[in-house]
């Protein structure tokens, strides 16, 4: 090691073990940081628990984290990886947080595993007006653990909640559903250049028209029974066209007929 590289570890461990807080269970990195002068993932590097005698804690998988410590490492973590992590930036991430790296690795997964819908978050606003503890919560709602259902319950407004991703329908329709007759003859028209239905560009016709493009293909849908259906229909009734009486003079006739 170089002499550079021992006098940076030896001043990181020596501030880190300044700012070191007892009650959180780790160092305030960001005050070691802009003590030093230096950049904080460098700090990290840097560092050797061993040469400052802070040991790491030991979190299992069945003890719950705090909602600072949740919330400490979801920011850390995408703050300075927004990319997939490697296994030396998780080794980063468990200084910062004074845990294990694999425990950090195992809560991060379970977050971003974790998804609040808008059902689940009323159903755990009555659990906790009718006052049900966490662990009951999490029993009767869902699987997550107690910390994870707590921040993220924490973390999600009410103006939120609405905006919350919801299951893809099967079929979806644009929320412009009011059609005119010079948008159906345009669709008429653009839909008669592909002469098969299974080439059609639906992308050109969208951009072209105004509409999504599942609206353009539940209106081409409702054109085509339209047109059935008049077809039918005209099939059904008498011919009028080819009767040389008018209209008048035939239900005179028919009426005398009966």
């Amino acid at each position: 090691m170089h002499r550079s590289s021992i006098e940076m570890r030896n001043r990181v461990s020596y501030v880190a073990q300044r700012h070191y807080d007892v009650r959180r269970g780790r160092c305030d990195w960001e005050t070691v940081s802009h003590a030093l002068q230096e950049p904080l993932l460098a700090c990290l590097s840097s560092f050797d628990a061993i040469h400052s005698r802070i040991h790491p804690r030991r979190i299992s998988g069945d003890t719950e984290w705090s909602l600072d410590d949740i919330a400490a490492l979801k920011q850390f973590t995408e703050s300075h990886f927004r990319t997939q992590m490697t296994s030396d930036d998780w080794v980063l991430a468990g200084r910062y947080m004074n845990i294990t790296h694999s425990d950090c690795i195992a809560k991060m997964w379970t977050l971003n595993t974790f998804q609040m819908t808008p059902q689940l978050y009323s159903q755990i606003s009555e659990f906790r007006q009718a006052g049900l503890l966490w662990p009951t919560i999490c029993s009767k709602a869902t699987a997550c653990s107690p910390d994870i259902l707590r921040f993220a319950y924490s973390t999600t407004s009410k103006d939120k909640v609405q905006k919350l991703r919801r299951p893809k329908a099967q079929f979806r329709i644009s929320k412009h559903q009011h059609w005119t007759e010079d948008e159906d003859k345009h669709l008429t028209d653009l839909l008669s250049q592909f002469d098969n239905g299974r080439d059609i560009d639906w992308n050109y016709i969208s951009k072209t028209i105004g509409h999504s493009k599942n609206a353009c293909r539940y209106r081409r849908i409702l054109l085509m029974r339209s047109q059935k259906s008049r077809e039918v229909s005209q099939s059904s009734s008498p011919d009028m066209s080819s009767r040389s009486d008018s209209p008048l003079v035939y239900a005179a006739s028919k009426r005398l007929r009966a």
